[in-house]
C-alpha cells in the first residue's frame, strides 16, 4: 500500500470510537473458488451476493457480514445502485485487503465523527448507502482502508440473502437528514452452522497488522479510529493491543522490521465447538489445505495467502 498523509490540524478531534471490528472486506483472485472456500473448509455460511458486481459477503449470524470478498478488478469500472462508481478498475488490481469495517453504536455518533472530520479538515473518501447500513471510509497513513458503519435496520436478512441480487450500495450525504439515534446491531444473535464443513466459528474477533509506520499508525487508530491500547510491548518490534468500545481485543498493531511484510498479517474467528486442532490440521493438510496447529488454535491460509486464525477462547 502506498503511504498517505492522514493528519488532521494540530489539537483537533475526530475519533470516531467504533464498538468493535464487524468485517473484513478482502480482494480475492477468483470470486467462486474464495466462496467455496470460506464456506464449505471454514464454516462460514454465504448470505448475500451481487453477480454483477462480483462481490459475496458471508455470516454465521453474529452480524450481516464477517467477511467480504470482491474479485479482483482486471481493468473493468464497476458501478451501484445509483449508477456511481463503486469499484473502479484502478483499485483492487490484485489480492489484498480492501477495508476493515468498524461497527459504531448508532448512526448518530457515526455522522458526529463525521461532522468532526469535515470540520478539521481530515480527508474521508467517501459516504454511502449499503441500505442495511451506512458508511464512512476513510484510509490510514500506509493506505489501508477503513470503514466505520452503523447499521439502519435490525433484520438484516431481508436485504442480505441469497434471492436478492441486485447492488445495494449508493451515495449518502450524511448532513441532509437526522440522524437516528438508535442502535440496530443484535446483542445475542442466533449463530448458524455450515454442518459440511470441518470448522464452526461464530464471528470475527480481531485482526493483526504490520507496520513500519508504527507512530503514525498509532495515532491513527487512537485518535482518528478512537480505539483504546489496552496493551503496549517495547520491542524489538514495538505491540500495541487495541480495542473498541466493547472492550474485546480488535487488532494487534506491531512495528514491522526492515525485511518484514506489512498490512493485515491475520484475522481471527472465534471457534463455536471445540475440537483438536492438530487433527483438523491434518485433515485440512491432506485435502490440500494448508493449515497448522499452535497450542489450542488453528491457522488456515485461504487460495489467496490470507492467515485465518480460529481460536477456541478469547485472548
Amino acid at each position: 500500500m502506498e503511504s498517505t498523509t492522514t493528519e488532521p490540524r494540530a489539537g483537533s478531534d475526530v475519533s470516531f470510537r467504533p464498538r468493535r471490528l464487524g468485517h473484513v472486506n478482502l480482494w480475492v483472485d477468483d470470486l467462486e473458488r474464495s466462496i467455496d472456500f470460506y464456506e464449505s473448509v471454514c464454516g462460514i455460511e454465504l448470505v448475500r451476493r451481487e453477480r454483477a458486481l462480483l462481490i459475496a459477503f458471508h455470516s454465521n449470524g453474529n452480524t450481516h457480514h464477517d467477511i467480504g470478498i470482491i474479485e479482483v478488478s482486471r481493468g473493468r469500472d464497476r458501478y451501484g445502485r445509483d449508477g456511481t462508481l463503486q469499484i473502479p478498475k484502478t483499485r483492487g488490481i490484485a489480492p489484498g485487503l480492501n477495508h476493515l469495517g468498524w461497527e459504531m453504536e448508532n448512526e448518530s455518533e457515526l455522522v458526529a465523527a463525521y461532522r468532526r472530520a469535515k470540520e478539521c479538515g481530515y480527508p474521508l473518501q467517501r459516504a454511502v448507502d449499503h441500505l442495511i447500513s451506512h458508511s464512512v471510509y476513510v484510509s490510514d497513513p500506509d493506505g489501508n482502508g477503513h470503514e466505520f458503519y452503523a447499521d439502519e435496520l435490525q433484520d438484516w436478512r431481508s436485504i442480505y440473502n441469497l434471492e436478492r441480487e441486485e447492488e445495494v450500495t449508493g451515495l449518502w450525504d450524511p448532513l441532509v437528514a437526522a440522524p437516528r439515534t438508535q442502535a440496530n446491531y443484535n446483542v445475542d444473535p442466533p449463530v448458524r452452522r455450515v454442518d459440511r464443513a470441518p470448522l464452526h466459528p461464530s464471528h470475527l474477533t480481531g485482526v493483526r497488522f504490520s507496520t513500519r509506520r508504527f507512530d503514525d499508525m498509532l495515532r491513527f487508530f487512537t485518535g482518528i479510529a478512537g480505539l483504546r491500547v489496552v496493551a503496549e510491548s517495547a520491542g524489538p518490534q514495538r505491540q500495541a493491543r487495541l480495542a473498541g468500545a466493547t472492550g474485546r481485543v480488535d487488532m494487534t498493531l506491531r512495528e514491522a522490521g526492515d525485511s518484514e511484510p506489512t498490512g493485515l498479517r491475520a484475522f481471527r474467528m472465534r471457534l463455536n465447538e471445540s475440537l483438536d486442532p492438530g487433527a483438523v490440521a491434518s485433515t485440512l493438510a491432506a485435502a490440500g489445505v494448508t493449515a497448522n496447529a499452535h497450542g489450542d488454535e488453528l491457522r488456515v491460509v485461504d487460495p489467496d495467502g490470507f492467515v485465518i486464525e480460529f481460536h477456541q477462547r478469547d485472548a
